[in-house]
């Protein structure tokens, strides 16, 4: 049972956030914006409420993102000779620009369909953040002061001020290792809800397979669940998650899904790969992917996308060799699948919730001078983010979401692979199975 004291943190936290998410909310809509992300989804349902497609064309697509470029390369010419502030707000005050629809079109659907407007979008999201940090802090037995973390990271609100799906994605996620982690909740309606779960999931962005493939496969190795029962639950699932998938894309309609398909096609010539490696920042400052650190390098884009695919594959075959046989925790498991997820997918604007997941999962086992340095990495990492933010406030150029540079990108080839490192560290920590220590 929490005493007072465990429930301060909690309490906390909750007034925080949603004092914060009204504070943030009524800053980004002061002058009647929306929300940018948001505005995004809200033009591709309207697109679609007159039959029109949700997609831009190839021209129009890179036209957009040149057009990010320039404004960045203006307002950072702009501060260079003490007028960025000014630049800035000529930038805010004009017509909002978002970017082209990059997604299937079940998320200008439920957009549509639900009436979903700015507001009840942020209330959604604002709950995803409490309900993701509550999940996590109980399942993972941590304490509860980790809440503070997830309630101050910029990466989160980050997410949230700019009206993005990804909070309510990583969130549906959790629920879902939640609802097949045994023991299961209510057995009966568990893994229905997953399977419901991952669809929607899966049909705003696809990527997220990477997280859920992880996590299956490293809940299948655990040898106290037993296999057998376990694979069952994963193969319902999967296959009730495709059915799902599948009415969904039958609902689409001919034209809808010959659009999407026609996207999908030709969707890596529509982003800022395909512009010259110059003329991509800034998206290419905020992607920490692997697969956008090799276009820096000057690695052609469909190579590039081969390579980090195969990276990603031998990543995940090492630490499943690695971790085999041990008796890992709900918590190990989603911090892998978590951090996987970013390093193998190939857009990743930020790095939400990564420092809360892996700082709390090594916290306990690491010793004095351990959690000295991962206090100093996360704090270091907190406040360079914070400082985007800030420098971006400030007209110094559209830095958004971090400091990193297109080259080196440090987060990507630092960040990401400590992060990993750790966690799989802890793993090695886990007790083997009585069958695993078997000569």
């Amino acid at each position: 049972m929490l005493g007072v004291r465990g429930y301060l943190p909690i309490v906390l936290f909750i007034v925080w956030t949603v004092a914060l998410g009204i504070g943030l909310y009524g800053a980004s809509t002061r002058y009647g914006d929306v929300p940018i992300d948001y505005l995004v989804y809200q033009r591709g349902a309207d697109a679609l409420r007159h039959g029109a497609s949700p997609y831009q064309t190839l021209s129009q697509s890179l036209a957009i993102w040149r057009s990010f470029h320039q404004t960045d390369a203006t307002i950072r010419a702009a501060h260079a000779r003490g007028m960025g502030e000014q630049a800035l707000q000529a930038y805010v005050q004009g017509p909002e620009r978002p970017g082209p629809y990059l997604y299937p079109p079940t998320l200008a659907l439920l957009v549509d369909q639900l009436h979903l407007s700015p507001l009840s979008w942020d209330i959604l999201a604002l709950l995803c953040i409490v309900a993701f940090a509550l999940l996590w802090v109980r399942r993972a037995r941590v304490s509860p002061w980790w809440l503070l973390l997830a309630a101050s990271s910029w990466d989160v609100w980050g997410f949230f001020t700019s009206g993005n799906a990804e909070i309510p994605l990583l969130t549906a996620s959790l629920l879902v290792a939640w609802l097949l982690w045994p023991p299961r909740p209510i057995r009966i309606v568990a893994v229905p809800a997953a399977a419901i779960l991952v669809a929607l999931v899966l049909l705003v962005k696809p990527f997220y397979a990477l997280f859920f493939l992880v996590f299956g496969l490293l809940l299948l190795l655990q040898p106290t669940h037993g296999c057998r029962a376990t694979l069952r639950v994963l193969v319902t699932t999967a296959a009730l998650a495709l059915v799902c998938v599948g009415l969904e894309v039958l609902r689409w309609g001919p034209a809808l899904r010959r659009e999407a398909l026609e996207y999908v096609v030709h969707s890596l010539d529509a982003q800022w790969f395909a512009l010259p490696v110059l003329t991509q920042t800034p998206m290419s400052s905020w992607n920490r992917t692997p697969l956008q650190a090799l276009i820096e390098l000057g690695v052609p884009a469909t190579s590039a996308q081969l390579i980090s695919g195969a990276l990603w594959l031998g990543v995940v075959a090492a630490i499943i060799w690695l971790v085999r046989g041990r008796q890992l925790t709900f918590p190990l498991v989603v911090a892998l699948s978590l951090t996987l997820l970013y390093i193998g997918r190939p857009i990743g604007w930020t790095l939400a919730y990564l420092d809360f997941v892996v700082g709390s999962v090594a916290w306990p086992v690491l010793p004095s001078w351990g959690r000295l340095l991962l206090l100093a990495g996360i704090i270091a990492l907190f406040v360079s983010h914070w400082a985007a933010a800030v420098l971006t406030a400030m007209g110094a150029g559209l830095y958004l979401v971090t400091v990193q540079p297109a080259m080196p990108p440090w987060e990507t080839w630092i960040v990401l692979p400590l992060s990993i490192l750790l966690v799989v560290g802890v793993c090695l920590r886990c007790p083997l199975t009585a069958a695993a220590r078997r000569p």
